[in-house]
C-alpha cells in the first residue's frame, strides 16, 4: 500500500478528497487543485493529520480562511488541510491595567488613514480601552475572526472591534499580525499553543513570536498555530459594536474577490526620499505609477483600492503573479524601491 493510500485510509476514506480544486477555498478564487484535501474539524483533528503525513512522508500544507495567499495554477502535492476548528471559551476575568503600555506604531500602518490621501477615516472611531477589566478568551486556531468578533461582542467582551470586515481566521490574524487602524492583533494577544516541525506540542508567549508590521515568527519557522489566548476586555458593547459595524462599512471599498493587500506600505525612510505624502503602497500605485485599472488575462488592480489584485472571473494565478510582478518591476525601474509582498504562495506554479 503506498504512503498516500495508508493515509487515506487512516484519516477515512469518506472523509478525503482527491484533486479538490483550492479554487473553491480561497477569498481571491484562483488555485489548482490539491492532491489530498482533508477538512479538520477540530484541534485534535489537525493535530493527528499532520503528523500522520510527515511521518509517512507526505507534504502537508495547512489553510484556513484562505485569504492572503495565491495557489498554483499546477496546484499543491500531498496533503492540504483545512483548519475548521472552532471551540471559544471564555476564562478568568483579570484585574485592569496598572498602566497603559507603550504602544509604537509605525507610520505605514496607518498610512491609508491620513488626510488628504486617506480611503477611509479611522480617528474619530478610536478609543482607549486599557483601563476596562480584562477577561482571557481561549480559541482553537480555525475560529473565524469575524464570527468570533460578533460573538464576543454580543457577550460584552471587547477588543476585536478594530478588525471588522478582515476575513479569515484567528490563526491566520496572528500569523500575519494583522492591523485595523492603528490597533494589531498583537496588542490582545497572551500566548499560543503551536505544533512545531518534530510534532510537538509547545506553548509561546506574545513576546516570543516577534511580531511586526504584518509579519511573525511564523513566517519563517513552520509552526503551526493550534491555539490561541487573548486578553481581551470586559468594554462598552454598544460602542463597540457600533464602532465595528461603521468601520465594516467604510471599509466596504476593499474588494472582496481578492486576496488581500498585495504589499506592504513603504518605508519611513523611502517615503521620506520621495517626498510623497504617504507611505501607503496603494497611493503610489495609483498616483505615482499610474497602473489604476492595469490588467493581465481576468487579473486586474482594482480601481476602488489599488493595494488589490482583483479576479474579474476567469483569473489564473499566472494572471496574478503577472500584474504583481509587473507593480514590482516598475517601482523598481522608477522608483528605486522594492516593494514587500504580503501574499503567500503556494503550491506549484
Amino acid at each position: 500500500m503506498s504512503n498516500l493510500n495508508t493515509l487515506i485510509k487512516a484519516l477515512g476514506e469518506d472523509r478525503i478528497k482527491r484533486d479538490e480544486s483550492l479554487s473553491h477555498h480561497t477569498t481571491l478564487g484562483v488555485g489548482g487543485k490539491a492532491e489530498l484535501f482533508f477538512k479538520a474539524e477540530s484541534t485534535g483533528e489537525l493535530i493527528g493529520a499532520v503528523r500522520l503525513a510527515r511521518n509517512l512522508g507526505i507534504q502537508v500544507t495547512v489553510i484556513g480562511g484562505g485569504s492572503n495567499i495565491l495557489v498554483g495554477d499546477r496546484g499543491v502535492k500531498g496533503l492540504v488541510v483545512k483548519n475548521f476548528s472552532n471551540r471559544i471559551s471564555v476564562g478568568k476575568k483579570r484585574k485592569r491595567a496598572e498602566a497603559y503600555p507603550e504602544k509604537v506604531v509605525e507610520t505605514r500602518w496607518q498610512s491609508d488613514l491620513e488626510k488628504g490621501t486617506f480611503k477611509y477615516e479611522f480617528a474619530d472611531l478610536n478609543y482607549d480601552e486599557w483601563d476596562e477589566e480584562r477577561i482571557e478568551v481561549v480559541m482553537d486556531s480555525g475560529v473565524s475572526l469575524q464570527g468570533s468578533m460578533a460573538r464576543l461582542i454580543d457577550q460584552g467582551i471587547t477588543g476585536l472591534q478594530w478588525f471588522a470586515r478582515i476575513p479569515g481566521t484567528i490563526g491566520g490574524a496572528i500569523y500575519n499580525n494583522i492591523h485595523g487602524g492603528t490597533h494589531t492583533i498583537g496588542e490582545v494577544l497572551e500566548r499560543v499553543s503551536i505544533l512545531n516541525k518534530d510534532g510537538e506540542i509547545k506553548t509561546l508567549s506574545a513576546s516570543e513570536l516577534a511580531m511586526g508590521y504584518d509579519t511573525s515568527r511564523f513566517h519563517k519557522t513552520g509552526e503551526i498555530i493550534t491555539e490561541v489566548v487573548l486578553d481581551l476586555f470586559l468594554g462598552d458593547k454598544s460602542r463597540a459594536g457600533a464602532v465595528a459595524r461603521e468601520w465594516a462599512r467604510r471599509k466596504a471599498i476593499q474588494p472582496s474577490r481578492s486576496a488581500g493587500c498585495v504589499f506592504k506600505n513603504i518605508s519611513d525612510i523611502d517615503q521620506e526620499n520621495l517626498g510623497y505624502p504617504t507611505s501607503s503602497a496603494g497611493y503610489l500605485i495609483e498616483h505615482v505609477l499610474k497602473m489604476s485599472g492595469f490588467r493581465v488575462g481576468g487579473a486586474m488592480i482594482s480601481e476602488s483600492h489599488h493595494n488589490f489584485i482583483i479576479n474579474t472571473g476567469e483569473a489564473s494565478a499566472k494572471d496574478y503573479l503577472a500584474v504583481k510582478d509587473e507593480i514590482v518591476r516598475r517601482a523598481k525601474e522608477e522608483l528605486g524601491i522594492d516593494l514587500e509582498s504580503e501574499i503567500v504562495l503556494l503550491g506549484e506554479f
